[in-house]
């Protein structure tokens, strides 16, 4: 059964509430298992927001050029023998090239509480995309992934509420690529650094 209060998620998440209202959907996420899970769901949309350019939403993509066909002659056999060849070894060199996404996997246990966390990183054309998992958490515990990079800038890659079972595992995203990030922080309402993780955590 989906909840009517699902529909301020989204603005939660982003930041958008106030005050006031912020508390009151905090308030109901403590009391509502499907409102928890749509906080889940929504988790990583601010890391894929920052990875869209702004001219991209303000501009119209441009008409399409007329379709226009013309009659070529056809190639003499040898240039088509010649072109057939280097297709050939053009695609035995891309194929060489292609290789999985750039990926790691940062964890560590020595955070507030005992906190263990998880971090698995794989690098996309638009940043990277982050799966959290978390334990020993508090019950029903609020928190946020702020991303650091290497130049010093930061991305809140989501917001989401723990359950009461004591772990999280959290969707999340940012457009910083994954070699220019320096570590990752789970911070809690408070602004109190729950946990770090980098390539250097254990």
């Amino acid at each position: 059964m989906t909840c009517p209060e699902t529909t301020s998620i989204g603005a939660y998440v982003l930041g958008a509430l106030e005050a006031s209202e912020r508390h009151a959907v905090e308030e109901h996420l403590s009391t509502c298992s499907a409102c928890r899970e749509t906080l889940l769901q929504f988790a990583h949309l601010p890391g894929l927001l920052h990875a869209v350019p702004v001219e991209d939403i303000e501009i119209a993509p441009p008409e399409p050029a007329p379709l226009q066909l013309s009659k070529k002659k056809r190639p003499r056999k040898r240039w088509v023998l010649a072109a057939a060849s280097a297709a050939t070894v053009t695609g035995v060199v891309s194929w060489g090239l292609v290789t999985a996404p750039a990926s790691a996997t940062w964890t560590a246990t020595d955070g507030v509480g005992g906190i263990d966390t998880t971090a698995k990183l794989v690098s996309r054309g638009w940043g990277t995309d982050i799966q959290l998992r978390l334990t020993d958490l508090k019950p029903y515990e609020r928190c946020m992934l702020v991303v650091h990079s290497r130049n010093g800038t930061t991305q809140t890659a989501g917001w989401w509420a723990a359950n009461g079972s004591y772990q999280a595992q959290v969707p999340a995203s940012t457009s910083i690529p994954l070699k220019d990030i320096d570590h990752l922080e789970v911070v809690d309402a408070g602004d109190t650094v729950l946990s770090t993780v980098s390539p250097t955590t254990r």
